[in-house]
């Protein structure tokens, strides 16, 4: 059997499984199966070798129907003489085996018919082929295929893609990806493009036309204004855009995607254009670009900060890189434009050369999540973003140098604060037992840690991370002991809570160099 023929009867295989699996009568799968498309014997042992299981016990009335069909059958007896094992079978009677009344698959109704194509075997191709067989099969699968899918392009195979859908995820060649988009483009929700993709942006603007894409994710696109007039219907209907790479200087003024809820820059060059534009639904505004890499990128701070004033319905900011300045008027922006912010990044921002007051105290009433940059210059905004919420769930603090513990004052006062990360940080210098509502801790390259004097202080402790990279003063890994871990068991053992630690360890029983799970008999620990 050729690879073709085996690529081409695989979907209707896969059919004639999903009837077996569904029927409870091998009289009716008898009869439904002879009026099967392209029916022979190489099909059903296609089908024996994908569902060996469901489909064995009907084997032997196969092969009666297609090794001798003008055999007699014994009228008196009722059953097939080419049966293995006749005592598993019920009694089968000429006028059934002649299928009188002269069912076909296109009979079934349309709930059947769902059932069948629904079957998780079938893959985007398998569908493809079902499709393409005929208008009550096209009609189907449409209705069974999932309403949402999306095309990546694989990063490790050359003119590869990948098509993601619902617990499924699967490499694709070009013409591939071109029946797919063909028969189901209208359910596409997320594209993934860069500069070598031109052949996709053709096939979805001629099939995903009329589709209103959620998502759409551009790379290291040159011409990126062409893509644009390609895909403009796309673009007016977008939801979400990331542009990663890009050169935007050339691009028209008119740029509008007045549906946009998410929009993420990412290293790319000519940023005015679109960080000037006003997106009436954005919620959510990525921002990362880093002068050191770009030396023509310019301060994009005055940008940034009228682009919060006129989106005052932002939910998720995340800033990152030294084009931008954590300044007090960037503060300011955000507590006075943002009353509905939940999550707040500022990473890596171009710092003061001395600390700066915040006129403004911000107030962010909504914020539960925070991740920031700590220095003795930026220390003051620190702790006025640190007493805009008393939301805050999750905190996240890069400690570029050593700074005064009154930092944490503040966090113990962050009363529902529940996730906890440090990095780089002399964290015996903390009063941890002042942050015990603290459940999940995260310690990120540190250089020497008291963990049993930790995990005495919090109390309410679920979970604690260790980085797999921290150093000590040696320059070698932190590596969990078993002494310490029998001593951590002690502590624990009065508690109601369960402890998991994750980090390297050492035992003389057990030496292992990546985070896994062991119990132990107290069920106090975890590791």
């Amino acid at each position: 059997m050729t690879h073709e023929y085996y690529a081409f009867i695989r979907p209707f295989a896969l059919v004639l499984s999903a009837i077996v699996q569904l029927s409870t009568s091998h009289i009716v799968v008898i009869n439904l199966i002879q009026y099967l498309p392209f029916f022979d014997l190489q099909l059903f042992e296609v089908v024996m070798d994908l569902d060996a299981r469901r489909c064995g016990y009907i084997r032997p009335l196969i092969y009666e129907i297609f090794v001798d069909e003008s055999q007699e059958v014994d009228n008196a007896g009722g059953a097939l003489s080419a049966l293995d094992n006749p005592e598993e079978t019920d009694a089968i009677t000429p006028i059934e085996m002649t299928n009188s009344t002269g069912t076909r698959l296109t009979d079934l109704n349309e709930y059947c018919l769902l059932q069948i194509f629904s079957c998780k075997s079938l893959t985007p191709l398998d569908m493809c082929s079902l499709a393409e067989t005929c208008k009550l099969f096209k009609q189907m699968t449409r209705r069974s295929f999932p309403k949402e899918f999306q095309i990546t392009t694989a990063q490790t195979l050359e003119g590869r893609y990948i098509c993601r859908r619902i617990k499924h995820s699967r490499c694709y060649r070009m013409r591939d990806v071109k029946r797919i988009l063909k028969n189901f483009g209208s359910f596409l929700v997320a594209l993934e493009v860069g500069k070598t993709n031109e052949v996709i942006v053709d096939l979805v603007a001629k099939y995903s036309g009329d589709v209103t894409l959620k998502r759409l994710e551009i790379s290291k696109m040159c011409d990126f204004e062409g893509l644009r007039m390609q895909l403009k219907p796309i673009f007016q209907r977008l939801m979400g855009l990331s542009v990663i790479d890009c050169d935007l200087n050339v691009i028209s003024p008119d740029f509008h995607c007045d549906s946009l809820i998410e929009l993420e820059i990412v290293g790319s060059t000519g940023c005015n254009v679109i960080i000037k534009n006003t997106y009436p639904k954005l919620e959510r505004f990525t921002f990362r670009c880093n002068s050191t890499l770009d030396p023509n990128s310019d301060d994009n701070t005055d940008s940034i900060i009228e682009l919060i004033g006129r989106h005052r319905h932002l939910r998720t900011l995340h800033l990152f890189g030294s084009s931008m300045y954590c300044s007090s008027g960037l503060i300011s922006a955000i507590g006075i434009n943002c009353p509905e912010l939940e999550a707040l990044t500022l990473q890596s921002l171009n710092r003061p050369r001395s600390s700066f007051d915040v006129p403004n105290l911000p107030s962010l009433p909504k914020l539960t999540k925070l991740d920031l940059d700590v220095s003795l210059e930026n220390y003051d905004h620190i702790i006025a973003l640190l007493q805009a919420s008393t939301l805050l769930e999750a905190v996240k603090l890069h400690f570029e140098t050593e700074v005064p513990t009154q930092i944490f004052d503040r966090l113990s006062q962050q009363q529902h604060l529940r996730n906890l990360q440090l990095v780089r940080y002399n964290f015996d210098l903390i009063p941890w037992k002042m942050l015990c509502q603290v459940r999940k801790l995260s310690l990120d390259k540190i250089h020497a840690i008291d963990l049993l004097s930790i995990i005495r202080q919090l109390t309410n402790l679920e979970k604690l991370e260790l980085d797999c990279w921290i150093l000590n003063l040696r320059n070698t890994m932190y590596v969990l002991s078993e002494e310490d871990f029998i001593q951590i068991v002690k502590i624990c053992d009065q508690r109601s809570n369960v402890l998991t630690l994750k980090c390297r360890c050492n035992f003389e029983t057990l030496a292992c160099t990546c985070s896994f799970n062991i119990k132990c008999e107290d069920q106090k620990v975890r590791i």
